[in-house]
C-alpha cells in the first residue's frame, strides 16, 4: 500500500472556504509542476545533494505525482492505516474527526 512521501495541512479553526480556495490553489500549483516538471529544477538543483540530472528528476517525482495531486481512495486508506496504528501503539491519541478536507460545493 503506497503512503505519500508528504502532506499538506491545514488548521481545522479555519473557515471551510478558505480551507477550500488553499486547496485550489494548492492543487493548480502541484498540476502546474506536473505539466511543467522542468519549472522547479533550478531551485531543486541548488539545494540538491546529489548533482546528477536524473537523480534530481526523481527526487521531485517523489513529491509531485498524482498522490500529491489526489489521494484518491488509495491515498486515504494507506493514511488511514497508518493512524489506526499509530494510534493502537498509543504514540498519537485516537482520531475522532475526519482528516481528510470536506469539500462543499
Amino acid at each position: 500500500m503506497a503512503i505519500p512521501l508528504g502532506g499538506i495541512v491545514i488548521n481545522r479553526n479555519i473557515p471551510n472556504e478558505i480551507q477550500i480556495t488553499l486547496n485550489k490553489l494548492m492543487y493548480e500549483s502541484v498540476q502546474f509542476a506536473l505539466d511543467h516538471p522542468d519549472s522547479s529544477f533550478e531551485f531543486v538543483k541548488q539545494y540538491a545533494q546529489e548533482m546528477d540530472k536524473n537523480v534530481m528528476y526523481k527526487h521531485i517525482d517523489l513529491y509531485v505525482n498524482n498522490f500529491t495531486l489526489n489521494l484518491g481512495e488509495t491515498g486515504k486508506k494507506s493514511i488511514s492505516t497508518l493512524y489506526k496504528k499509530a494510534e493502537s501503539l498509543n504514540i498519537i491519541p485516537k482520531i475522532t474527526k475526519n482528516i481528510f478536507l470536506s469539500q462543499k460545493t
